[in-house]
């Protein structure tokens, strides 16, 4: 109880003790939550884009950056999320029992629960496998789960697609959003800052020397795929419920496992504040490059993306803390390595 009361302290340091940041976010917060009655909606619709990516790259992260298992079926438990989330608000067009129909926030809640479970379920079967094996599996593993739900036509509408009845207007919805956002990178601080996030690191280095050391390799990986899981099928449950539409060939494809990924790459691999600034910085690109480059636009993120692998590795947030002096979110948390007799026995 004391480690854990201690681990909960220096969480709530870290998070308050740099000013200057807080200030920053809570502004950037608030900035966010005015967009929907401000703009127009196709506007609110690309910050909400915006949110989505930062979900989904703080999610992936917590796998590949910490724990240093690249998924590439991340695409599966967002669509996965996002078709549960559907199922709750909308049971009749599934010809499921009228009975399961919830609440949007219930069945945003039951997707990311779901997805979870989905990962804690395979995790021991997928994690048997290791490096560019494991790679190869969750990719298969995705289009399993996109060819399984794009048969169900009566779950999923197949190429007609799935409509969702959402009992919240899209400003509600965009604000349930930013809450969630921030919950979650709030969330997923305070995870790798503490005794897990330490572990994760370990495997991430090496995981041979990691479990000498009386790491569990498995419980670690198992509760980074379980986490990043189900924040994805929140964020999927979060799209469902927002757009109001759901088609297999969209949420599930390969699409929004790549462009994580990319956020994740934009950003800074391996840190919090990463994927955030990715985000960003990724939609808008998208944006602009839409409008001003139209059929090229595509072409030329590819080649800006190969140039900032190239000659910016860390990414966006290694050049901003190689500026500022400022590499605090890089280095390892304070807290012990889990004991022998905590972790080996799991």
């Amino acid at each position: 109880m004391a480690g854990a009361e201690r681990e909960r302290e220096s969480f709530v340091r870290a998070m308050l003790g740099d000013r200057r940041r807080v200030a920053i976010a809570v502004v950037t917060v608030l900035a966010f939550a005015t967009i929907p009655f401000i703009t127009e909606r196709w506007l609110t619709q690309v910050f909400f884009t915006v949110l989505i990516f930062v979900i989904l790259g703080v999610s992936w992260d917590i796998i590949g950056g910490y724990a240093g298992q690249i998924s590439l079926g991340h695409a599966a438990f967002f669509g996965f999320g996002a078709y549960v989330s559907a199922w709750l608000t909308t049971p009749s067009r599934a010809d499921l029992p009228e009975s399961l129909q919830s609440p949007a926030v219930v069945a945003i809640l039951g997707g990311a629960l779901v997805a979870g479970i989905l990962a804690l379920v395979i995790g021991p079967i997928i994690f048997r496998l290791t490096g560019h094996y494991f790679a190869i599996g969750t990719l298969a593993l995705a289009a399993i789960i996109e060819l399984v739900i794009s048969n169900e036509r009566r779950f999923s509408g197949g190429s007609s697609g799935y409509f969702v009845d959402s009992s919240f207007e899209y400003q509600q919805l965009f604000l349930l959003t930013l809450v969630v956002t921030v919950l979650t990178v709030i969330a997923s601080y305070y995870v790798v800052s503490s005794r897990w996030g330490l572990a994760m690191r370990a495997i991430h280095d090496d995981e041979a020397a990691a479990s000498s050391l009386g790491i569990n390799p498995l419980k670690y990986k198992l509760i980074a795929f379980g986490i990043g899981s189900a924040m994805a099928g929140m964020a999927g449950g979060l799209y469902g419920q927002y757009t109001g539409y759901l088609n297999p060939a969209d949420v599930l494809g390969l699409h929004w496992m790549v462009e994580a990924l990319v956020v994740v790459v934009l950003g800074g691999m391996g840190t919090i504040t990463g994927p955030i600034l990715g985000a960003g910085l990724f939609v808008g690109l998208d944006w602009v490059l839409g409008e001003v480059a139209s059929g090229y636009g595509t072409a030329i993120e590819g080649l800006l993306i190969i140039l900032f692998m190239i000659y910016m590795p860390r990414g966006l947030y290694g050049v901003i803390t190689d500026r500022l002096g400022d590499t605090s979110e890089g280095e390892p948390p304070t807290e012990s390595v889990p004991a022998p007799d905590e972790s080996a026995s799991d």
